[in-house]
């Protein structure tokens, strides 16, 4: 029984080290909050920075690096608090809507939003079988967070998209991938995808294309 114990002990001590290794191998994203406003000119605009933002670290959170909401504001702050965040990256992105005959409109106005993102931490003590199973509660417990915070920010921005997205409009999605200390992107490039109807939601595979562009150029560095 005694070696039974001990073997256990050891099987989850492992785990844990390689979960440990897993984690420090990970490089860190920092996203900056996005330029993302969606409206007709003259008209009612829907401000969905945070959203998208909410949206693209669901879509870039996995195995390959982890993720982290910055804060600041201007260029100078926010590669201060991504190297204070230990990121190896700043992502930054803009939404721009072209209405249908029209000129591009980019979109500059800001709006905080408050990002939360679930933290889970925890170690191996004495008690290994109920620290693996209160460990367990955690992640499911993060997993329906993150679940919900991605389904809330895909309500907002469908909304918008339904609300101010006409037939014919077109919308722009910027992206620049910068390696933290450089000021010459890793990476950068512009999707512009048109609506087919009103309301279309054009922008949300616009995201998924851009996190998938993100995650394969750093597991790439």
């Amino acid at each position: 029984m005694r070696a039974l114990q001990i073997a256990f002990a050891t099987t989850l001590l492992g785990l844990s080290q390689v979960n440990t290794a897993s984690a420090e191998d990970k490089l860190t994203v920092g996203v900056a909050l996005p330029r993302a406003q969606l409206g007709q000119p003259n008209g009612a605009n829907a401000d969905v920075a945070e959203p998208v933002r909410q949206v693209l670290m669901s879509y870039l959170k996995g195995p390959v690096i982890e993720v982290v909401a910055l804060e600041a504001r201007i260029p100078v702050q926010i590669a201060a608090e991504a190297k204070e965040k230990g990121c190896a990256f700043v992502l930054y992105t803009d939404v721009a809507q072209i209405a249908k005959g029209g000129g591009l409109k980019m979109l500059k106005k800001l709006a905080p939003m408050a990002g939360m993102l679930p933290m889970l931490g925890g170690g191996m003590n004495s008690q290994l079988a109920m620290s693996a199973v209160s460990q367990g509660v955690m992640q499911a417990q993060m997993q329906d967070a993150q679940e919900d915070a991605m389904a809330n920010a895909m309500s907002a921005i469908n909304g918008a998209q339904k609300s101010n997205v006409k037939a014919g409009d077109s919308l722009s999605l910027q992206y620049r991938l910068v390696r933290v200390g450089e000021e010459q992107p890793t990476k950068s490039s512009t999707i512009v995808v048109k609506a087919k109807a009103n309301g279309d939601d054009v922008l949300s595979p616009m995201l998924e294309t851009v996190a998938t562009d993100v995650v394969g150029s750093v597991a790439s560095h």
